[in-house]
């Protein structure tokens, strides 16, 4: 994959290697997900079955973001861009 100017190692402040979870109200359900969604997202987390109230980052970066429980991925450029890169391939 090419380089897209997002070199910056991200922070995570859970271990990766556990189960990472997520609940999605609109589907009454945990489901499993990346590292990189799971820091990003804005609900309800858990890490291997416990409850995790860590920090939320903006998408693909190391910005804080304030939490408001909206149970959707926080934005970023860099998540615009990844969707952007995304509908040209379909």
């Amino acid at each position: 994959m090419e380089k897209t100017g997002h070199v910056e190692k991200l922070k995570n402040d859970f271990d990766d290697s556990k189960l990472l979870e997520i609940y999605l109200p609109r589907l009454d359900g945990w489901y499993r997900v990346t590292c990189r969604d799971f820091r990003s997202f804005d609900g309800k987390k858990r890490v291997q079955g416990k409850e995790y109230n860590g920090p939320l980052y903006a998408y693909g970066t190391n910005r804080l973001v304030k939490f408001s429980n909206t149970s959707t991925i926080m934005g970023s450029e860099v998540l615009n861009e990844r969707n952007s890169r995304s509908r040209k391939m379909r």
